[in-house]
């Protein structure tokens, strides 16, 4: 199938200029002065994942029959305030679905996020106003991306983890990874699907880092330049009991030439005419894992 999603625009300035847009600055004017990103809209072919074997290991991404246990209501993931039970139980059983699949010595849960594609809007802006991003929907990202660059996913980790916590982890020899459990709360996505670019079809130099400039931290991440060579997949169909799970970062680059995690954005595409905007919940989790990669600070 044909859907389009936005790259980085390939512009002499970038060889000079980091690419940044500054996030979570209310008072900030939604002009170029917020940001020296430039996009490109490009239609691209989409496989269908259920015609393929794909695997976290060689594509960076696999789908997964997980039916919740919860209710999966937008109500539960957009309520400001109170004893949410169900937000905190999905995020309890999410913990141990991915204790299953990777055995880690450890799982965090540090982020989780409700997104809705808007038919009136369509994908937005990265927010300017922080307050509560977790109890209300944010737009679907259409621009594609990895979520932490190298450097990115390293400040995340530092964050996440006490300093000696940080240091029994590196002299034991361990590897960190953050992944994304992300979830359609729809029956069926009939629009806005979530795209994955196989990581093997990614050169690391197709890569670009950008700095997301908020009011207490500057976060890191990559956007992509589009090239025709890139292998781009989807779960054609994908039910609310069907999560895909992704790595966004890893403390070790496997040794490869091209990106040890796997480009995504969400695409143009829809069957319903925007009947059922497609709404999602994605979890975030840090896991620490037995390897004999080390976790490189420097």
């Amino acid at each position: 199938m044909k859907d389009s999603l936005k790259f980085l625009c390939e512009l002499p300035i970038y060889q000079k200029e980091q690419p940044y847009q500054l996030v979570g600055y209310p008072d900030q004017e939604a002009t170029s002065k917020g940001e020296n990103c430039v996009f490109e809209v490009k239609e691209i072919d989409v496989r269908d994942a259920r015609e393929h074997s794909v695997t976290i290991d060689s594509h960076g991404f696999a789908f997964f029959h997980f039916k919740s246990s919860c209710e999966l209501a937008v109500k539960h993931f957009e309520t400001v305030g109170g004893d949410n039970t169900v937000l905190a139980q999905y995020l309890e059983e999410t913990v141990e679905f991915v204790r299953s699949t990777y055995n880690p010595v450890d799982v965090i849960c540090f982020d989780w996020r409700l997104r809705r594609r808007d038919p009136k809007t369509g994908p937005g802006i990265p927010p300017r106003d922080l307050k509560d991003i977790r109890n209300y929907a944010l737009p679907s990202g259409d621009v594609v991306h990895c979520d932490y660059s190298a450097d990115g996913g390293l400040d995340r980790l530092k964050i996440q983890l006490l300093p000696n916590e940080l240091t029994e982890y590196i002299e034991k020899g361990r590897k960190a990874m953050i992944v994304n459990v992300w979830r359609p709360l729809n029956k069926t996505v009939r629009n806005a699907p979530l795209l994955f670019c196989d990581r093997r079809t990614v050169p690391k130099q197709d890569l670009v880092e950008v700095d997301k400039v908020l009011p207490d931290k500057v976060e890191k991440s990559y956007f992509l330049y589009y090239r025709d060579y890139h292998q781009w997949y989807t779960l054609f169909g994908q039910r609310s009991d069907e999560v895909v799970v992704f790595p966004t970062w890893r403390s070790d680059d496997l040794g490869e030439s091209f990106a040890n995690c796997c480009p995504h954005g969400a695409g143009a595409s829809q069957t319903d005419n925007w009947a059922d905007p497609r709404e999602s919940v994605e979890v975030r989790l840090l896991l620490i894992l037995e390897d004999t990669a080390k976790v490189d600070t420097n």
